[in-house]
């Protein structure tokens, strides 16, 4: 047997060498597809996982924001239960000026997401003032019903005595009222402004008109005594903490100390924050203090430099009273939201009972010689009936967010939502004059002789539902999100402005018309069914303001449902700006909108560990108008 020759030697070892290599590629082929698995499979577990740790991370982000709102509002409500607890005359009956809780924890705020709504009792002191004030604002209804129309002079008179509220609601809603200073300044406002009543009958240019300005100049000038006061205690009393040095005294105690040892309980605050703090309520006082000297001034200049018989003594008023309502907003101090609304409510009501008062009054004269019947029972009962529709018709913001109020939406907002309030009170007023002369007419049987009595109670009642409908436009509307939801609430919101509109242009038309239809002439000739008619016309408008309530019970279960799907905001002035809301969804962070926060800054604000420092800044940038910051923050949105 022969041997294998070289050649087949070499050709056997190249096929096998071949095949190792081929064996040996496949073997990493095979190697290379499992790792391949195996990093695809690793690679699936690692998303599911980050996917489940990131949903973690945002139910943990969400549950410690709701954590927080709810550690700032039950602080608040804490603060101001210590605050309501204390005895009136702790620190001396003579103290310097205090900044309401309220108030603090407004300023220390950047931006108020739902602030406590505390109802707290209206003082007594307060409550009387309004009792006078209210006793002013009838007389001029006097002064008009004897008159038969809305002369300038009861115009003027009336804005006075409402300038003097404004200013004492002004200065309690941010300060402390309960001390023997601001108890004497009350008193003495109350003295003038009961004694410049009793010459509201007579026209401005007379003796009885300079005594009016006598009024407002004495009290403008008492108010620049307590703004002084506030300048000085409560500057010198901040840099005298900060001296000391003492933070932990500083941080248990008031802005403004008292001299005892019990001191009402506030938020906490830094030296910084307390000299910060300090700085606002100074250019708050400042400007104010500014103010009323010039208004004073100016009612000076008019009593002693210009005669009593002057032509244009009414330029004086309106000097007067405009200098009296103008303030800087920059120089701008948030007040104490809720209390404000309580003392415009009380105000409202303390007038619909004198008005009621009054008409009683007027038919008790003719009772006392005969028996009331039945016709006259439903007469009383008829202008019952459309005050109290009145009265469920106004806006007393018990439910309103603080953010959604005209006040605090904008400045021009706030400045409309004051003058529609004026209006508000100057046209119950009028018709409350109307309504005594209506008494007085149907009762005397002089119901077919011509009188101002039917044309004061249409104008009245027209110009009511306009202001109010003017008021209720000055709050941000929230609607739902889902599109056909939001379509039944403006839908809801457009009838209800239709009716109102066309009861109150129908009354202004039985006011100031002279071409009416056979049934308006026949309702102007009948004092009873004209009130019949008037308030069962308003009982109808009240029911229709009910159908945005009725139309959310209807879609939602409970109230908590309704605030967390209606959440849109709507305007219907061009002054009713407001930027995003945090807490409405506009920053979702699962839905992607916030895509445009990225690497650190993203994180700063998802996460609640790095507490107030970049969250606080992004919420404030995005949230329009501070009105509790000394600044306005960019507007973003216009609706």
């Amino acid at each position: 047997m022969s041997s294998p020759s070289p050649l087949d030697t070499a050709a056997n070892s190249s096929n096998a060498t071949q095949q190792h290599r081929q064996h040996q590629d496949q073997q990493q082929r095979q190697q290379l597809q499992e790792l391949q698995d195996q990093l695809a499979s690793l690679r699936e577990q690692i998303s599911h996982e980050k996917a489940g740790k990131r949903k973690l991370f945002h139910s943990l982000v969400k549950l410690a924001d709701e954590l927080r709102m709810e550690k700032q509002i039950s602080s608040a409500l804490a603060d101001q239960a210590a605050y309501g607890d204390r005895n009136w005359y702790d620190g001396g009956l003579w103290r310097s000026p205090e900044l309401l809780p309220a108030v603090a924890q407004n300023v220390s705020q950047s931006q108020p997401r739902r602030t406590a709504k505390t109802m707290a009792s209206i003082p007594l002191s307060d409550l009387f003032f309004s009792l006078v004030v209210v006793t002013a604002f009838t007389r001029v209804g006097v002064a008009v019903s004897i008159q038969g129309t809305l002369s300038l002079d009861a115009l003027l008179y009336f804005a006075v005595f409402y300038t003097v509220w404004t200013k004492e609601v002004s200065y309690g809603t941010r300060f402390d009222t309960s001390d023997l200073s601001a108890q004497v300044e009350t008193l003495l406002t109350c003295f003038l402004v009961l004694f410049a009543s009793l010459s509201v009958q007579a026209p401005m240019d007379s003796q009885d008109g300079t005594r009016i300005m006598v009024m407002a100049a004495a009290v403008a000038g008492l108010h620049a005594l307590l703004h002084l006061r506030v300048v000085f205690t409560v500057w010198n009393s901040a840099k005298a903490r900060l001296s000391s040095g003492n933070n932990a005294s500083v941080n248990q105690s008031n802005l403004t100390p008292m001299s005892g040892s019990n001191t009402p309980a506030t938020p906490s605050f830094s030296p910084v924050e307390q000299l910060q703090l300090a700085k606002r309520v100074r250019a708050y006082a400042i400007v104010n203090l500014v103010m009323n000297l010039l208004e004073t001034a100016v009612w000076v200049i008019g009593i002693c430099y210009f005669p009593q018989d002057w032509n244009y003594r009414w330029a004086v008023f309106a000097t007067g009273v405009g200098l009296a309502a103008l303030r800087v907003p920059r120089a701008f101090l948030a007040n104490d939201f809720h209390a404000a609304c309580s003392k415009r409510s009380v105000l409202f009501i303390l007038l619909l009972g004198f008005l009621l008062q009054s008409i009683v009054v007027v038919a008790s004269e003719f009772f006392a010689y005969q028996t009331p019947s039945i016709t006259d029972y439903c007469f009383i009962g008829s202008s019952c009936l459309l005050l109290f529709c009145i009265k469920l018709l106004y806006v007393d913001d018990t439910d309103t967010l603080a953010q959604d109020h005209a006040l605090l939406v904008n400045r021009w907002a706030g400045a409309f939502y004051n003058l529609g309030m004026f209006g508000l009170l100057l046209s119950t007023t009028i018709l409350g004059s109307g309504l005594n002369l209506l008494t007085h007419s149907y009762l005397a049987a002089t119901a077919a002789l011509p009188g101002p009595a039917k044309n004061l109670v249409c104008g009245g009642l027209s110009t009511v539902l306009l202001s109010t409908l003017f008021i209720k436009s000055m709050h941000v509307k929230r609607v739902p999100i889902d599109p056909r939801h939001r379509c039944w609430f403006v839908l809801a919101y457009a009838i209800q402005t239709i009716v109102l509109l066309a009861v109150s242009l129908t009354a202004a038309v039985m006011c100031y018309g002279k071409n009416l239809g056979n049934a308006l002439e026949y309702l102007m000739n009948s004092d009873i069914q004209l009130l019949f008619a008037l308030s069962g016309v308003t009982l109808f408008v009240v029911i229709m303001s009910w159908m945005d309530e009725g139309l959310e019970l209807t879609l939602y279960h409970s109230v908590e449902d309704a605030r967390a799907f209606r959440t849109y905001p709507i305007g219907f002035w061009w002054c009713l700006k407001t930027g995003a809301d945090m807490s409405d969804g506009s920053m979702d962070v699962e839905a992607g909108s916030s895509s445009q926060l990225t690497g650190v800054s993203r994180l700063s604000v998802l996460s609640p560990l790095l507490g107030e420092s970049v969250a606080n800044m992004a919420r404030s940038e995005l949230a329009g108008y501070d009105s509790f910051s000394f600044r306005a923050t960019p507007q973003s949105t216009r609706i």
